[in-house]
C-alpha cells in the first residue's frame, strides 16, 4: 500500500497513473481534484501542473483553467501575458469563456503588458 492508499485516496492513485501516462483526460481531471480539494488535498502548484500538462496537449478547458490560475493569482503569481497566451489558445478552440478572459486582460493589465500582447499579435499577423 503507498501513501496515496493509506491516505484514503485510493481513486486518486488510479486517476495519477493514468495521468503520469499522457491520458489528457486524467491529467485535466486531476488538475480540478487538486484545484478544488475534493477527494485529493487542496494543492495549486499540483493543479497547475496538471493542467499544463493537459494544455501543453491542446486541452481548452486546462489551457482556460490554467489562463484563470494566472490570471488571478490564484495559487502562482499573477501573469498577465501568460493568461492571455493560454486564453488565446482555448478561444482558438471555441472557448467563449476564453475570449471574455483576453477582454478583460486588455481592459485590466497594465499599458506596458497590453503593449506586448499587441507587438505579439502584430508579428503573428
Amino acid at each position: 500500500m503507498d501513501i496515496l492508499e493509506l491516505a484514503g485516496y485510493a481513486p486518486l492513485k488510479k486517476l495519477t497513473e493514468d495521468a503520469q501516462n499522457g491520458d489528457v483526460n486524467a491529467q485535466y481531471n486531476l488538475g480540478v481534484l487538486y484545484f478544488e480539494g475534493k477527494d485529493a488535498p487542496q494543492d495549486y502548484i499540483e493543479a497547475a501542473k496538471w493542467y499544463g500538462a493537459a494544455a501543453d496537449q491542446g486541452d481548452k478547458q486546462a489551457q482556460f483553467n490554467l489562463g484563470l490560475m494566472f490570471y488571478r493569482g490564484i495559487g502562482l503569481q499573477q501573469n498577465y501575458l501568460y493568461a492571455y497566451e493560454l486564453f488565446e489558445l482555448a478561444a482558438r478552440q471555441g472557448d467563449e469563456r476564453s475570449q471574455q478572459g483576453m477582454k478583460a486582460i486588455i481592459a485590466e493589465a497594465p499599458a506596458a503588458i497590453v503593449d506586448q500582447i499587441n507587438t505579439r499579435q502584430s508579428t503573428l499577423n
